[in-house]
Formats: structure tokens, C-alpha cells, sequence
């Protein structure tokens, strides 16, 4: 069976790590909405992508099927 004991301890530091503070970015806000406006407009061009392949590849399908069939 395996030791699953370490055979150094770890450090013991007593000290509190507390993160530094930060202070606000006020254009954060107006950032923000930028960021989601883009994603927003980068989702809609997806989805039309997407549609118009789908019915590309779906007629294609079908015009194959349809060729293979007779």
C-alpha cells in the first residue's frame, strides 16, 4: 500500500493573506455595456450563420438523397 503522508511538512504562516484593495474604475460600467453589446451583436451573426448553412446543407442532403434514390 502507498504512503500517502508527506515527508516534509508544509510551512505554517500564521499571517492573514488579504487581497489588496482595488479601487473602483468608474467608466467600468460603460465598459461593460460595450462588452455585452458586442457579444450581443457577435451572437446574432452566429446565428444567422448558422441558419443559413443548416438549410445549405439540409437541401444538399436532400438533393443527394433524391439523385441516390432514383
Amino acid at each position: 500500500m502507498a504512503n500517502t503522508q508527506r515527508l516534509t511538512p508544509l510551512p505554517v504562516n500564521a499571517a492573514f493573506h488579504a487581497v489588496p484593495a482595488v479601487a473602483p474604475d468608474p467608466d467600468f460600467d460603460t465598459r461593460w455595456a460595450a462588452w455585452v453589446e458586442r457579444g450581443r451583436v457577435h451572437e446574432q451573426r452566429v446565428r444567422r450563420k448558422f441558419a443559413i448553412w443548416s438549410g445549405v446543407l439540409s437541401m444538399g442532403a436532400a438533393i443527394v438523397y433524391a439523385i441516390l434514390r432514383s
